[in-house]
């Protein structure tokens, strides 16, 4: 599998940068990890609208899914003009309700609410899920291929959850958006860097990818304090950069 960050910041972007959005690429399918802002944009660099599988979304907050409000305009104006056959499906927890149903659109739009105990085959890519503590439903999401697994937090404070379903992953690309000096209540939806590294450390996955970084900060400052408890391969989730698994 190929991991493309196309985005690593929240909850906004700095100049010329997105929000949260990773393009998984296994050669047989191609499917876009939320969908935050600038995404749509990035996600256009490496393939075509309609080469798209599926969406997936972690969470309903409008830095990880602010963008398929466009995308829809996207697959109407391609079913319309005969360029696309057939919907992109987009995988989304149903809470809350109202922004679920905000993401209809027409037909160009198949919404379908995640079960978190079904188990999704798409093409040669199996994918599951697990309920983790955030401001609103979200899903840490596991994707294996070949023998091969990742897993993708999301945004939470899940400590132990997390760490149980990485358990043995190639990969763990986490949010790690806080660090331990700032706010209790800042970091009550979030992890800190050194808690991303607990997980990983915990898990005993290969590698660390930090992600869903803020604006303002240097990025130095989340690998310091992750490092100070996980020493395997770590690094942040670079803007534009692949990753393979």
């Amino acid at each position: 599998m190929k991991l493309t960050v196309l985005g690593n910041y929240g909850p906004y972007p700095k100049a010329g940068g997105a929000c949260s959005g990773f393009l998984v690429d296994s050669g047989d399918a191609k499917i876009l990890l939320d969908c935050g802002n600038g995404v749509l944009s990035r996600l256009q660099q490496y393939i075509d609208i309609q080469e798209l599988d599926a969406v997936i979304l972690s969470h309903l907050h409008s830095d990880h899914m602010g963008d398929v409000m466009i995308l829809r305009y996207a697959a109407n104006i391609l079913m319309l003009k005969r360029q696309m056959d057939s919907p992109i499906k987009v995988y989304a927890p149903a809470d809350p309700l109202e922004e679920f149903e905000r993401l209809r659109f027409n037909s160009s739009i198949e919404l379908i609410e995640i079960q978190p105990t079904a188990k999704l085959t798409i093409s040669s890519l199996n994918i599951r899920f697990k309920e983790v503590q955030h401001g609103c439903k979200n899903y840490a999401i596991s994707v294996e291929h070949g023998g091969r697994r990742f897993v993708y937090s999301g945004d939470t404070n899940s400590v132990d959850e997390l760490a149980e379903f990485s358990r043995g992953a190639d990969l763990l690309l986490c949010e790690a958006g806080l660090l331990e000096r700032d706010e209790k209540q800042i970091r009550a939806m979030h992890l800190t860097a050194k808690e991303a590294g607990g997980i990983a450390a915990a898990a005993g996955v290969k590698r660390l990818l930090l992600t869903h970084f803020q604006p303002d900060m240097k990025l130095e400052s989340y690998i310091k304090e992750a490092s100070s408890v996980y020493n395997g391969i770590m690094e942040f989730a670079g803007e534009n950069k692949s990753y393979f698994i």
